[in-house]
């Protein structure tokens, strides 16, 4: 019995003993996120000009040119950007005149990403060519958010309203144009 004991505890000696660790306590914590509809509209060229100093101009129109990422849409949703002017008449000098908004087409095409090449959503609407108008027009409609997407627009005079401009008093012809952001 004596060699069994001694087996025991050579055993004892050579194997380690494996203990199992008890939970002498435990906490939690829950994690929270608080989404919120987060949107962002700016306008890069804060003024855009559109020259009418030629015959042509008058023949056939002219235009501002391409403003690259003119407009510019973070939104955390599904959004829709209209465009409309402030009045229905240009104003020359601070007065009001008789030359009307609508003789200008605002051209919209899709920009870039910020810091992305990353494809516009499936689904993403934009008006190639609007009339200008004191009242809103949807010229974007986009189905999911993005952050950081510009659109190119080209303010152009076409060849049928270029008459329009005949017969003024030459000096800079003005309105003011505001692009509103709507989530969906």
């Amino acid at each position: 019995m004596k060699t069994l004991k001694n087996i025991q505890d050579l055993f004892l000696l050579l194997c380690p003993i494996v203990a199992m660790a008890q939970n002498i306590g435990s906490a939690q914590t829950q994690v929270n996120v608080t989404i919120a509809q987060v949107q962002s509209i700016q306008i890069s060229q804060p003024t855009v000009n559109i020259s009418m100093a030629k015959p042509s101009h008058f023949l056939l129109g002219n235009d501002s040119g391409q403003q690259t990422n003119h407009i510019k849409v973070s939104s955390s949703t599904a959004y829709e950007v209209t465009v409309k002017a402030s009045t229905e008449y240009f104003s020359h000098n601070g007065n009001s005149t008789s030359l009307p908004v609508n003789t200008i087409a605002v051209k919209t095409v899709i920009g870039s990403l910020t810091n992305s090449t990353t494809q516009p959503p499936a689904g993403l609407q934009v008006v190639p060519q609007i009339m200008l108008s004191a009242l809103p027009a949807t010229i974007i409609k986009s189905p999911a958010g993005e952050w950081g997407r510009g659109f190119h627009v080209n303010y152009a005079i076409p060849e049928t309203k270029s008459p329009n401009y005949l017969n003024r008093e030459s000096g800079t012809y003005s309105t003011t144009i505001m692009y509103t952001l709507i989530p969906q």
